[in-house]
């Protein structure tokens, strides 16, 4: 088990520890008697100084004070300048861990011109007022493109209003010819869902006639990368594809232009059902993702999980329910893209507001009840190593207490070690964060030296 004191750890490697100051990014190994004495020090306790030890210590700056990361405040909220639309959940394809069930949901949905213009009008206000610029994302419990009519028009709007408007999508690539024309001439980035090894995504990600899927995701593929378009990968890993997680990562960095890769484990139990991993399928993935990672390295490209990031410090996990008007399809506001209706298991303690009236309109007590709530997850957390950067977790993977997650959890902290050590070797025996740039470590749009949560748009 590892030990904290405030704002450092010793955390147990073979026979030694891993000595790690989140806020500092600082993390170096040391024998039991260094982290004892380290201990000790940091406890005020009384003992005889050692002045080898506490040379080392200011050389690699251990006193100085670390970043620090205030929790939001509910007036930092409901002036977001990034309008998310969850458009549909309607889907050309049925993977299957969608935890969405999207295509087959009994009642189909799709958001309305009036919610999403009310939006668009909210956030471009908000953009102009406070001197930012604004954002336009297409997310959802299907596929955007679905929508198509809607997401043009959408696009075509916040342009003409505001030329400089962001526009992004979440989407799973099975696009026409003239959907590709368009996206690559509109869209400022892509984050595409495609699950590495053409037989992985078939066997994944097949299409609603249970055809395959890769063909048509790697035209769409193609025409980002002649076109120029920034755009990332996001794969999901299932039990029986993780020995092929490699490969995967492998193939798209040896056949793509994609510089972040993102991978995540599925947290499905079946079609439309949330579930936690067991610790044998967390332990594969984490080695078979390190794995994957070296190999994203080799070829000069950034592989990351979500809930590993020791580049980050924050006081909450994701910024989506501060910066983001995130509009589900019946016209509710929500704080997670993953909330898409009102069939969402997750919609009551996600509901935050709704579009009515062509108005955007918040409801602060429950947007501050889920703030609170996600306080609350965090402080169960305070002894984890990876409290400052996983920050009690994303609210969808992590919906109730902390021992309901075990298999989240163990992924997270073994990926964050793994990583510490690779810096720790990188540093030449010191990783110092805050002093050297880790780029070749770190996502891309993830400074390290900063006070930050996850940008939204890692959730694509």
């Amino acid at each position: 088990m590892d030990h904290c004191h405030s704002d450092f750890y010793t955390i147990p490697w073979q026979d030694k520890w891993v000595i790690y100051k989140p806020q500092r990014q600082l993390a170096f190994i040391g024998n039991a008697a260094l982290a004892k004495y380290i201990l000790k020090r940091n406890h005020g306790a009384t003992i005889k100084t050692d002045p080898e030890i506490e040379q080392f210590l200011e050389r690699i700056g251990f006193d100085l004070p670390g970043l620090e990361c205030p929790i939001p405040e509910l007036e930092s909220a409901c002036s977001p300048a990034a309008a998310v639309l969850l458009m549909t959940n309607r889907c050309n394809l049925r993977c299957v861990y969608c935890y969405a069930n999207a295509g087959e949901e009994p009642c189909l949905s799709d958001i309305t011109w009036p919610a999403a213009k009310a939006a668009i009008d909210h956030v471009l206000e908000n953009a102009e007022r406070t001197g930012v610029t604004p954002s336009l994302t297409f997310h959802g419990g299907g596929e955007p493109t679905i929508h198509w009519e809607l997401l043009t028009k959408a696009v075509i709007y916040a342009r003409a209003a505001e030329p400089s408007t962001r526009v992004s999508m979440s989407s799973n690539g099975m696009w026409t010819e003239s959907q590709r024309r368009f996206i690559c001439r509109h869209f400022t980035n892509v984050s595409l869902s495609m699950d590495g090894l053409a037989d992985v995504q078939n066997r994944q990600r097949p299409m609603a006639d249970v055809s395959e899927s890769a063909p048509t995701v790697a035209k769409s593929i193609r025409a980002l990368d002649e076109a120029g378009i920034d755009y990332g990968i996001r794969m999901t890993v299932m039990p029986d594809s993780v020995g092929e997680l490699a490969a995967g990562v492998k193939h798209i960095c040896a056949t793509t232009r994609t510089l972040a890769i993102q991978v995540e484990p599925t947290f499905t139990r079946c079609r439309g059902q949330y579930g936690d991993i067991d610790e044998d399928f967390a332990e594969d993935f984490a080695e078979h993702f390190m794995e994957a990672w070296r190999v994203g390295r080799s070829f000069n490209r950034q592989v990351y999980y979500s809930a590993a990031r020791p580049w980050v410090i924050a006081s909450t996990f994701c910024q989506a329910p501060l910066k983001a008007v995130v509009v589900t399809a019946d016209g509710r506001l929500v704080t997670c893209f993953e909330v898409f209706s009102a069939a969402s298991p997750l919609a009551r303690g996600f509901t935050v507001g709704q579009v009515c009236d062509g108005q955007v309109k918040y409801d602060h007590a429950a947007l501050q009840a889920f703030l609170d709530t996600q306080q609350s997850r965090r402080h169960e957390c305070r002894d984890c190593f990876c409290y400052w950067h996983c920050c009690g977790d994303c609210a969808t993977r992590r919906p109730g207490s902390r021992q309901e997650s075990t298999g989240r959890c163990h992924v997270t902290r073994r990926i964050t070690l793994m990583l510490l050590l690779e810096y720790i070797h990188e540093g030449g025996g010191v990783w110092m964060g805050l002093r050297k740039a880790t780029a070749a470590f770190r996502p891309k749009r993830h400074p390290g030296a900063a006070c930050e949560t996850t940008p939204f748009e890692s959730k694509l």
